[in-house]
């Protein structure tokens, strides 16, 4: 069920790709408001939820984006967009649950004494449909709003384990993600964003934006050792503001 959950949404996205396809325009204008390379750094908001049966008080850690976008015009009025890249992902949380000593049996007595600060890396690949509201090619700012399908790749996670400020343990334990496809590593994530851009109507002039972007996973994640709580999911939902440059 959850992996036809994903291929419709690749196809109604790739569905709505075809009304825009069009014949490539100028040779000159298309270089400077055609395709071309974007390059993005974000900073945000990180919402996180866990299993409150085994923890307590989840709190966000800063969170950092990185990446490409290559982005194809479709459309012969210099509106639609389809774009696609990868980007790199740091976020994290700390909260509040077990720790059991090696060989101790495990008593899970709701008094959650320890400290887990838990950083996160991923790797994301995107496929994004953009959709301007003023032409590309003949007006100097376009706001725009995109849509995406991100498939998401955890990396093994950076794990600090303290009781007053004591650390007890340091880990990098292996991320999996609770529904998965394919691997255990690999779900994936939908997204909205708002957006404005100058475009690049002259050779010597750049072209940046901005954008408020919206993410939510389909899938929560977690990591098993021996000294802390089982079935400790973690959910969360991602709320990043983009800076970049399209050349």
């Amino acid at each position: 069920m959850i992996k036809i959950k994903h291929t419709a949404l690749l196809l109604v996205l790739f569905l709505s790709i075809q009304d825009f396809r069009a014949e490539p325009p100028p040779k000159s204008r298309y270089k400077r408001t055609g395709n071309g390379t974007r390059l993005n750094f974000g900073t945000g908001l990180n919402f996180y939820s866990i299993n409150e049966n085994h923890g307590s008080n989840p709190k966000q850690k800063p969170s950092f984006t990185f990446g490409f976008r290559r982005e194809v015009l479709v459309s012969r009025d210099y509106k639609a967009y389809i774009l696609f890249g990868m980007d790199y992902a740091l976020h994290g949380l700390t909260y509040q649950s077990y720790y059991f000593q090696p060989d101790s049996i495990h008593f899970y007595n709701k008094k959650f004494d320890y400290t887990y600060a838990l950083s996160l890396n991923e790797i994301q690949i995107p496929f994004q449909f953009k959709y301007l509201l003023r032409r590309a090619d003949n007006s100097p700012f376009s706001p725009y709003f995109l849509v995406g399908y991100h498939l998401r790749y955890m990396l093994p996670g950076i794990l600090k384990v303290s009781q007053d400020g004591l650390v007890v343990k340091n880990d990098l334990p292996e991320m999996k993600f609770r529904n998965y496809l394919v691997s255990d590593k690999i779900n994936a994530s939908v997204s909205a964003s708002l957006g404005w851009q100058r475009n690049n109507l002259s050779d010597k002039k750049g072209s940046f934006f901005i954008e408020l972007n919206f993410q939510y996973g389909f899938s929560q994640y977690y990591f098993q050792t021996n000294y802390s709580a089982a079935s400790m999911f973690i959910n969360g939902t991602m709320v990043t503001l983009f800076l970049g440059t399209k050349f």
